[in-house]
């Protein structure tokens, strides 16, 4: 019998589905090598550059977290996710987990500042200050780099946080900015100096706990040919851009250059201008260097008197500033003088704003040199960062009886008493006092002369006009008395005025006397040494002190004055600003200016007077410190009394807090013509990744107008945003900020007349968190 399985056909069929499951399972081998070639490592770049995203946002936040300690001294530790690893495969294979590294590159150019002239309160030149920065200063900083190590996104960027921009550099070198430069914003410098050393690498979360080393707790009033230079991978072209300093439409930064060493840039600054510099130091990771310790660096007379009655005690503040411009605790200042004063302590230690105040009573007449020092007094020497000094003019007046020194007359203590004198602020050739009756009966001044004038060579000045009297008598130095009618009444302060016919230094002093009409005289020691704002006092025939009557004094009704004044202060950065719109009618032809005063009854080294010659306005103040304060503001319309002196017509005071609140009660300063705002919107778009948001769209009605300003600016722990535009009307307006998410705000849309007065406005509060307002 034959076998039929073992037939040919069968055989065949058999050989058939072993070659089918020899090819099925070849099409299987060379479909899971398809997908491990080339599915895996897309999903897998996927994966890396999702994470990349959230690298970039925990870098940004680092970069905030660096910024506000080197602000407000306050920061939270940030973590940095260095990798990522890949989902678990059952029949593939993936690459070791995807890992970075996060590190601080030392090997880079300094930090420097160049031709800084740092200003006293009063906006003369701080000689003081100027021992220190005068010659320049430079910082060792870093950078800080993320850099991914990804198995399949071939294109992901290195992450770089370089002199206050995050940025991402890519493989093609091409830039992408994440932030925007914190380094010039508008008037205001910020230099943040990174310190320490950071190196980590791999897979798991870096923890970063950025730690303030000095802090910019206070600013700097600087000018001059100011150049900043930093350290940047990229050049000055990127710099010069509109996402960085934009320089064709920045009216502070005249150009960015390369910088004298490889890997920097200089920063040009305009010239003409006014700026607050803060130096902060932070440092990441470990290993701080000695040279970034917050050690005392340099010694200021912060404030003192220029002039002082003997008898009184006057206040001296003095402050400790270390290398970066910041106050220093703890440090023990001395104190003496050359003459026969005293101080309450002759040795004190600074407090947390660096200041000690020092409590001067003069002993003789004439000028004492105040002298401090945290290095010790026996090589004192004015000209070193570690000394200070300050000369004050001392009078007899307020001291009771007895010798005042000099063979003065001794002032009773019911006399008319110089507690202040300086140069007038907006003309250099006029010597302000402050006269004083602390008596209890109006006295007239009837005879004034001046004795003799301490020059310091070159033009001195020869004589010297006396407006505030009603004579208005010139009186030549060294000469005899003049009729000089000027009435004191009780407790009250004259501004009282010599025009000399040359320019004052702050290194002169005058001595004047005069007799009164109660048969009484005074001799005062002028001091110079500072310019402040003031008002010159007049009394037109006889010492009325108003300036009426029939001819130069004005007469006619009483001008009216309308005000609005809108407080855009900024909590977190201590910094004022107000801005002050006045309308002023019912004048007459003796107009002559408005003024609008300042005043921080807190702190008054950070007042100030503002003025213009227009009867419609607006004046804005800003002051580096303050926020917080109380502000007394008042309106002075300035009227000529028509014998070459002035006079306040009217006046009008506002009191208020500065905490970017609007005071109760502000004017409407509409007119028939002026421009309104006929529609606005604000949208928050805030959000934790990147911060407060608010978009604007407005209009402005047809009419007389200017400009609209947008504010953002934070009453709590946020950052303020601000920007100015001539068009009638935008659109999706962006104001982004950096940090302050879920942080109170006042929003603000002012509209602005051709005069420069806030014609309209729409005011709202906010919290930074997405929603509303």
């Amino acid at each position: 019998m034959t076998d039929r399985g073992d037939t040919a056909g069968g055989r065949d069929r058999a050989v058939t589905v072993q070659i089918g499951a020899v090819i099925l399972f070849g099409f299987l081998i060379v479909a899971l090598s398809t997908y491990q070639a080339a599915v895996v490592p897309d999903q897998n770049a996927e994966v890396e550059f999702l994470h990349n995203q959230e690298v970039q946002t925990d870098m940004l936040h680092l970069s905030n977290s660096i910024s506000a300690a080197g602000r407000v001294g306050e920061s939270a530790p940030t973590s940095v996710a260095l990798g990522t690893r890949y989902p678990s495969r059952t029949l593939f294979v993936n690459p070791p987990p995807a890992s970075g590294r996060l590190a601080t590159n030392r090997s880079v150019g300094d930090a420097a500042l160049e031709n800084v002239t740092v200003l006293a309160p009063g906006g003369s030149v701080d000689d003081e200050a100027a021992d220190y920065w005068d010659s320049g200063v430079a910082f060792d900083t870093a950078v800080l780099t993320y850099e991914p190590r990804y198995n399949a996104h071939r294109d992901a960027p290195t992450t770089r946080y370089e002199s206050g921009v995050l940025f991402n550099e890519f493989p093609s070198g091409a830039t992408l900015n994440l932030s925007g430069q914190r380094l010039v914003d508008g008037d205001r410098i910020t230099l943040v100096v990174i310190e320490g050393n950071l190196s980590a690498s791999g897979v798991t979360t870096a923890s970063v706990d950025p730690t303030a080393v000095s802090v910019v707790t206070r600013r700097e009033r600087v000018k001059g040919t100011m150049n900043v230079t930093v350290p940047s991978t990229r050049g000055p072209a990127a710099w010069r851009g509109e996402e960085l300093l934009d320089v064709d439409d920045n009216p502070f930064v005249e150009d960015v250059t390369p910088g004298a060493s490889p890997g920097t840039v200089t920063i040009h600054l305009n010239d003409s201008r006014t700026y607050s510099l803060g130096v902060a130091v932070v440092s990441v990771g470990s290993g701080t260097a000695a040279d970034a310790d917050p050690d005392p660096a340099y010694v200021a007379v912060e404030r003192a008197p220029t002039t002082v009655s003997n008898g009184t005690t006057r206040e001296v503040f003095v402050e400790v500033r270390d290398r970066f411009g910041n106050p220093v605790e703890g440090t023990t200042v001395t104190a003496e003088t050359n003459g026969s004063g005293t101080f309450a302590a002759t040795s004190l230690a600074t407090d947390a704003d660096g200041l000690a105040v020092f409590e001067y009573t003069p002993g003789d007449t004439g000028e004492e040199e105040l002298r401090f020092s945290y290095d010790g007094l026996g090589g004192f020497d004015a000209t070193t960062a570690a000394d200070a000094n300050v000369t004050v003019a001392v009078n007899g007046g307020a001291g009771g009886a007895g010798d005042a020194g000099g063979g003065g007359n001794p002032n009773p203590s019911d006399s008319v008493v110089l507690v202040d004198s300086y140069r007038k602020q907006s003309d250099g050739s006029v010597a302000v006092l402050e006269l004083e009756n602390r008596g209890e009966t109006t006295v007239d001044a009837d005879q004034v002369r001046i004795n003799f004038y301490a020059a310091t060579g070159g033009n001195n000045p020869t004589e010297a006009e006396l407006t505030t009297a009603a004579e208005s008598p010139t009186l030549d130095i060294g000469g005899p008395f003049q009729n000089a009618t000027i009435e004191f009444t009780p407790n009250t302060t004259r501004y009282v005025c010599y025009n000399f016919d040359n320019t004052l230094d702050q290194d002169e002093f005058f001595v004047s006397t005069y007799e009164f009409s109660d048969s009484s005289s005074e001799q005062y020691f002028v001091g110079l040494n500072r310019q402040e704002s003031a008002t010159c006092d007049v009394d037109a025939g006889g010492g009325d002190g108003g300036g009426g009557g029939d001819g130069g004094g004005g007469g006619g009704a009483t001008p009216s004055i309308a005000f609005r004044l809108d407080d855009l202060s900024h909590a977190d950065q201590s910094r004022v600003e107000y801005v002050g719109s006045y309308a002023v009618t019912n004048t007459n032809a003796s107009f002559d200016r408005v003024e609008v005063v300042y005043e921080n009854t807190d702190s008054p080294s950070a007042s100030q007077t503002l003025q213009k010659a227009g009867t419609r306005g607006g004046l804005t103040y800003t002051s580096t410190f303050g926020a917080g304060d109380s502000y007394d503001v008042t309106v002075r319309v300035v009227y000529d009394d028509g014998a070459g002196g002035e006079y306040v017509a009217a006046s009008r005071t506002v009191g208020d807090l500065a905490d970017a609140a609007n005071p109760a009660g502000n004017d409407d300063l509409s007119t028939g013509t002026t421009a309104s705002l006929s529609s606005s919107t604000v949208e928050d778009r805030s959000n934790n990744g990147q911060g407060p948001r608010y978009r604007f769209d407005y209009s402005a009605s047809a009419g007389d107008y200017q400009q609209t300003r947008l504010v953002v600016v934070s009453t709590g722990n946020g950052g303020k945003l601000s920007v100015t535009r001539t068009q009638r009307t935008g659109s999706n307006v962006d104001l982004d900020g950096t940090y302050g998410f879920n942080e109170p705000f006042t929003v603000a849309i002012l509209v602005y007349g051709p005069d420069g007065a806030v014609v309209d406005a729409r005011i709202l509060t906010d919290t930074a968190d997405g929603t509303g307002p």
